[in-house]
């Protein structure tokens, strides 16, 4: 018997039994008889008496059937009961905290993706906050020959640095369409700046590298604006926790423009890409429009901060895979084949007032004409970039030489296991036509990207990635042949991020750099 049919003959037993009673009350007093007539008393209670006798009887099988539902189903109903109840209050308690945690009542949410973040339920506003740590180990020789007199420095130098501290901030707001980033950095050696006696290095400290607005304008279009680093050149391009060896080539501490500040149009498709921009010249990122040359004195006997006008672009065009891939220099094991060709160009016109400073070569009085083609390509665990990049430093005030600059990049990688990468990378150099002579003969020069020179680096490495770039541990050995004769390259971009020294004269070679890393992003 279910509940339902004992609630069901409960209510007619209790409809059936007030009937009676009321029919006999009725009958009673249709025919006179008062409840105090003792005449009548007997008949009247013996009615009673069937009646009650008929309701034990009644209520006596249904203790039965009531206990036989007990026996059979004990009190599953009632547990199913309480358990639909209590399932209903625990939906509606979570879905009211869902709204509260986030301390407003949009129904904000918050996690990891690719990244910590916190949006808003219609993604509309978005912020992601993410991180670089690069703690590597360097051994750095540098044989006494090629040292100014052997005495400058000890040929064996070592010791433990952090080479990249990073905290991003990126996003949207208003919409998706509307994306930003901004990124703090720790100054490893602290950044050189110029002043009325030339340049100087100001003490170690955070700067500012990415500070940039990007507007989605549709049908593969966009436009960006702010702080950001040049597209130049694929290696700079990557991003700084996604490359192979320990560091990027020393040819791209030479060519590489790294972050300007200027305005940019994209478009984007899906086999190839473009970019067009107006900068303030490579190098030169934080230096504020006005007010530079403040000084007579600075006018005219050094190098000013700005440029007169500065362009870049790229284009790219991809043959296989995703663009996203080509962030990565390598290819983990299982991704699909992805291939691109590019090429980049950077021109500039320097400041007229500012004379050659050997750590700004594009800043000083003349032109700076940069350009680069290379091709990238990945497939299931092995991977090759090449890239050739050239400079001319022309139309130099009093008729000063031309000087032109070639060079070479060419680097691959093997995945032997999903998490061991073998890797290798060669680089050359050659520059011509400078104006500061460094003889054979070991006389001493200035480390400048205008010095006539030419070398060769061969680098050999491995990479152990315990959560691919998330969390890895890289180590590298590069050997230099020749004499590298500058500190700065043409942008300002140090040779010392990369771990090498410049070499005192054109004889020079030998220059051995060992670094083990462990990064950690997020």
């Amino acid at each position: 018997m279910t509940t339902n049919q004992f609630s069901t003959r409960f209510v007619c037993l209790w409809v059936l039994c007030t009937t009676g009673m009321a029919v006999i009350c009725h009958s009673t007093l249709a025919q006179g008889i008062s409840p105090g007539d003792d005449a009548q008393q007997p008949s009247a209670l013996q009615e009673i008496e069937k009646l009650k006798e008929k309701m034990a009887a009644m209520e006596a099988r249904h203790d039965a059937e009531i206990a036989a539902i007990r026996n059979e189903n004990g009190d599953k109903w009632l547990t199913q009961q309480r358990a639909e109840e209590i399932r209903v209050v625990v939906q509606d308690v979570l879905a009211d905290s869902s709204t509260r945690s986030s301390l407003q009542g949009d129904g904000a949410t918050a996690g990891w993706n690719k990244g910590f973040f916190i949006a808003s339920a219609d993604g509309n506003f978005k912020l992601k906050i993410g991180g670089l740590i690069q703690a590597r180990y360097v051994y750095s020789y540098q044989p006494t020959t090629s040292r100014f007199e052997s005495t400058e420095a000890e040929s064996s130098q070592y010791g433990t640095e952090v080479r990249r501290a990073e905290i991003i901030f990126s996003g949207n707001v208003l919409d998706p369409s509307w994306t930003y980033q901004v990124k703090m950095a720790f100054n490893q050696n602290g950044m050189t700046v110029q002043t009325d006696s030339g340049s100087t290095s100001l003490a170690n400290a955070a700067q500012l590298n990415d500070a940039w607005i990007r507007k989605d304008l549709g049908n593969g279009f966009s436009i960006k604006a702010g702080q950001y680093k040049s597209n130049f050149n694929l290696e700079d391009w990557s991003a700084s926790n996604a490359l192979q060896l320990v560091e990027r080539s020393v040819i791209n501490s030479y060519f590489t423009m790294d972050f300007i500040q200027g305005i940019e149009l994209q478009y984007e498709t899906d086999n190839w890409r473009a970019s067009v921009n107006y900068n303030d010249g490579g190098g030169n990122r934080n230096i504020g429009a006005i007010g530079q040359n403040t000084s007579a004195t600075l006018a005219a006997t050094s190098s000013g901060n700005t440029v007169e006008w500065a362009t870049a672009g790229r284009f790219d065009l991809k043959f296989a895979g995703k663009w996203s891939q080509f962030r990565e220099m390598m290819a983990f094991k299982e991704s699909d084949e992805a291939l691109q060709v590019g090429v980049g160009y950077n021109w500039q016109r320097g400041g007229s007032q500012n004379a050659l400073n050997d750590a700004f070569i594009g800043n000083s009085d003349g032109m700076n004409f940069s350009y680069t083609t290379d091709i990238a390509w990945r497939s299931n665990g092995a991977s090759l970039f090449a890239a050739f990049l050239g400079n001319g430093f022309y139309a130099r005030p009093g008729g000063d030489a031309p000087v032109n600059s070639y060079g070479a990049v060419v680097q691959g990688g093997y995945f032997v296991t999903n998490d061991l990468e073998f890797v290798a990378r060669w680089e050359y150099l050659n520059v011509s036509g400078g104006t500061i002579d460094v003889t054979t003969t070991g006389s001493a020069g200035n480390a400048s990207a205008i010095n006539a020179q030419h070398f060769q680096i061969y680098t050999v490495g491995a990479n152990y990635y315990l959560s691919k770039n998330l969390l890895k541990l890289s180590a590298d050995v590069g050997y230099v042949v020749g004499a590298l004769l500058f500190q700065n390259g043409i942008y300002n971009n140090s040779i010392v991020g990369a771990d090498y020294r410049s070499d005192e004269n054109s004889a020079a070679t030998g220059q051995l750099v060992a670094r083990v890393q462990l990064q950690l992003a997020f």
